[in-house]
């Protein structure tokens, strides 16, 4: 989410803040420039328009997701199914957590029914399937994990992965517990790692650790 100039930088992030707050249809071209402090021309000339604007900040932040998977799927084969799927765990929501407004909007947005979400659900979501799909299979595979119902498993675990996002509210005014924050992540994402344990790891000689991204 970080790899464009400060004034396209500055509308995303005004146009997040905004999205999130009003709704992308109450949100006007006008209300963003305002907010970022930048002409209204200077969006057309970055996104075209709102619309595009709006793609815009689902792909930005979803390919930077796409790239974390990538990135913790090289642990598979170096350290197995187990370490693997612990670090992607931390991956995922210490991103979240880095890109906190980008994860709410996108995950709110994403379970309205519209073109953009199928096509977003066909591409970056059937991806992100794929690589979890592809671990569990490995560790069923090798004896690492349990057998479980994969389908099954994935609804439960992707609604562990985003419930610091989706309940954020639930989160600070009943439990008092504030997910935007790394300390909060960290025990999270341990507790997480704890599930993984109990419902799924077979045991194994060594203890495994969630390493990655802090």
């Amino acid at each position: 989410m970080n790899r464009q100039t400060p004034t396209k930088q500055a509308i995303v992030e005004a146009a997040l803040h905004l999205f999130h707050l009003k709704g992308y249809h109450a949100t006007s071209i006008r209300d963003i420039a305002n907010k970022a402090k930048v002409n209204a021309a200077n969006i057309a000339y970055y996104f075209k328009n709102k619309q595009g604007l709006l793609e815009f900040c689902f792909t930005s932040y979803l390919e930077d997701y796409i790239l974390v998977l990538e990135t913790n799927m090289t642990l598979l084969d170096l350290k197995g199914p187990q370490h693997c799927l612990l670090n992607l765990v931390k991956g995922i929501l210490s991103f979240q957590r880095e890109n906190f407004l980008a994860a709410r909007f996108i995950y709110g947005e994403s379970s309205l029914d519209s073109n953009l979400n199928r096509e977003i659900h066909s591409t970056y979501f059937t991806k992100e399937k794929s690589y979890f799909q592809y671990i569990l299979e490995q560790g069923i595979k090798n004896r690492s994990f349990h057998s479980v119902s994969i389908p099954m498993y994935l609804l439960q675990l992707k609604g562990l992965l985003t419930a610091p996002v989706l309940h954020t509210h639930y989160a600070m005014d009943v439990l008092h517990v504030f997910p935007q924050e790394a300390y909060y992540t960290n025990i999270y994402a341990n507790e997480v790692g704890r599930f993984l344990q109990d419902t799924l790891f077979i045991a194994k000689d060594f203890e495994p650790q969630l390493v990655g991204r802090a």
